[in-house]
Formats: C-alpha cells, sequence, structure tokens
C-alpha cells in the first residue's frame, strides 16, 4: 500500500502531515479485524497493488478506498464516498473531475461521469475479479476468508448467493473486461468457479 499511497501523495503533493495522517487511517482501516479476513491490506490490497503501478491515480485512489470501510451484510458505498470527500477536504484539493471520478469508479451513480475513462471502468472491475483467476489453492483460502466474513447467522443464505453468483459469471462469455486480465486469469477463474460450484452444491 505504502507504494501507491507515495505516488497519490507525489502526484496531489500532499503535505507530509496529511499524507502521513492519511495512509494511517487506511492501514488502520485495512487492519485485520474480526469481520474483515480477505478484505485487509495483506490480503485484498496486497493483491492489487502490482497492477496499479502506472495505472491513473483516479484509479489508485478508488482502490483504497474502495473498501475503507466494509460490513459484509451491508452496502458501503455511501461511507466510502464520504470517506473520500472528507480526504479531499482534510488535502484542501480542489479537484471536483477527479474527487467525482474516484466516487464513481466507487458506485455513486449520482455523480457525473465526467472524463472518467472507460479503460479505468473495465480496469477497476477486473482488478477486483483478480482473485478469482489465482492458483487452486490461495483461490480455496479466499473463499473460505469471504465465509469467515458473513455472519454466522447468514452462513446457510451466503452459500445460496454465493451459488448463484458463481453460476452466473460462468455464463457470461468473458469475466474479464480488459484483454490484459483475460489472457492472464479467465481460464484459471473458470477452473476455480467450477470447483467452488460442485464444492457448495455437494453441501
Amino acid at each position: 500500500m505504502e507504494n501507491i499511497w507515495e505516488n497519490i501523495s507525489t502526484a496531489l503533493e500532499l503535505s507530509p502531515e496529511v499524507s502521513d495522517r492519511w495512509l494511517a487511517k487506511l492501514r488502520s482501516q485495512y487492519a485485520q479485524q474480526s469481520h474483515r479476513h480477505y478484505h485487509t491490506e495483506s490480503e485484498l490490497i496486497r493483491r492489487k497493488v502490482p497492477h496499479l503501478t502506472g495505472a491513473s491515480i483516479c484509479l489508485q485512489l478508488a482502490t483504497l478506498f474502495q473498501y475503507y470501510h466494509f460490513e459484509a451484510d451491508k452496502d458501503c458505498v455511501a461511507r466510502n464516498c464520504e470517506a473520500v470527500s472528507e480526504f479531499f477536504a482534510d488535502a484542501g484539493l480542489d479537484n471536483k473531475t477527479l474527487e467525482t471520478n474516484v466516487k464513481r469508479l466507487l458506485g455513486d451513480v449520482q455523480m457525473e461521469a465526467g472524463d472518467l475513462s472507460e479503460d479505468d471502468v473495465h480496469y477497476f472491475q477486473d482488478l477486483d475479479l483478480l482473485v478469482l483467476g489465482t492458483p487452486p489453492e490461495d483461490y480455496k483460502q479466499y473463499t473460505q476468508q469471504l465465509r469467515n466474513e458473513c455472519p454466522a447467522e447468514d452462513v446457510s443464505s451466503y452459500d445460496k448467493m454465493r451459488l448463484k453468483l458463481l453460476q452466473t459469471l460462468c455464463r457470461i462469455p468473458s469475466i474479464y473486461m480488459t484483454k490484459e486480465f483475460s489472457d492472464r486469469f479467465e481460464s484459471a477463474a473458470r477452473a476455480n468457479i467450477e470447483q467452488e460450484i460442485k464444492d457448495l452444491q455437494s453441501k
């Protein structure tokens, strides 16, 4: 996370105080907690960082704020967009276009798209699905971590929803929107998904 944050801090000319304060906040939010097993710096962020080198500042910011607030059974888009607003205000950044585009990537459909690049939209979506194409043992660990994030009383309904989601993914022609991700991860992702479907159906 530190390298990506350094890129952001340099590009946006953040003061050292603001930069350090928000890096600490991000690290605190993404720390391993009782409700975070996969959505952490050591799991989620670690996997995405190598693919963010050279990406736009908009995409880098959106990736770090995407799960700033996270609860498995709640939609946190609004809260994460509020965190972006708080960051821009604290940093004294007068760049409404960038702020709007970051929030748009996070899922705030009320925001005008502005000059948000379609390439960034597709890349952002693919980054979130990156883990689907990891080696089988990593994928199995990821699925267990996701399940652990689900409240115990909702595990049965989680399994049903997860099965429906995976079956939908299986039916679409391409899981990944970008050629880069499709070429590298498509076949592995499909194999992982098919195995997880079998595992869920056997429960």
